[in-house]
């Protein structure tokens, strides 16, 4: 009688499995799910906190100046323009938020916090990546509502810079 290659190796883990006094474990097999596939970013659930929407405002006036590229600098002279009453808003949500928690170094504070924010995103390690992204993300802020800007401004901002919110995060 010939065996095909293969089944000796069968034939022994049988007789083997068969010796064994305790019964054999139940393993459960757990299959990573695959990783989504190309796609816009899901938008955020509610509005960012005006922090991130004013954090997004400096991300692009960075890009802006540093990308030396006439269509960002004018997408975001535009966006000042269009959405001035939200950041008109969220500006002076925030000089209150720094005054209520440090008192009368609240201002001092916050020009702190945006420098360490303006210069971070001026450091990023990739300026390509981050002028393609300004360009996109000033296309859609400018086709967006100013009441839809604050449920896009986290979904932006770490588009725009991935570690943006370790910065608004730590600025107070």
């Amino acid at each position: 009688m010939t065996m095909r290659p293969g089944s000796a190796a069968l034939v022994l883990l049988g007789l083997v499995a068969g010796c064994s006094s305790a019964p054999p474990t139940r393993v459960d097999v757990i299959r990573p799910t695959p990783p989504p596939g190309p796609g816009p970013a899901p938008a955020i659930e509610g509005p960012a906190a005006a922090n991130v929407v004013w954090a997004l405002r400096g991300g692009l006036n960075v890009a802006a100046l540093l990308c030396k590229d006439q269509i960002i600098t004018a997408g975001y002279n535009r966006m000042l323009k269009v959405h001035r009453s939200l950041l008109d808003d969220v500006y002076a949500a925030e000089q209150a938020r720094y005054r209520q928690q440090f008192g009368s170094a609240g201002i001092a504070r916050h020009d702190v916090a945006m420098t360490r924010l303006y210069n971070g995103f001026a450091s990023v390690p990739d300026r390509r990546r981050f002028c393609t992204a300004a360009t996109r993300i000033l296309d859609e802020v400018l086709a967006a509502g100013s009441a839809d800007v604050p449920r896009m401004a986290t979904r932006a901002l770490t588009t725009l810079e991935p570690g943006a919110m370790r910065l608004v995060n730590s600025a107070g």
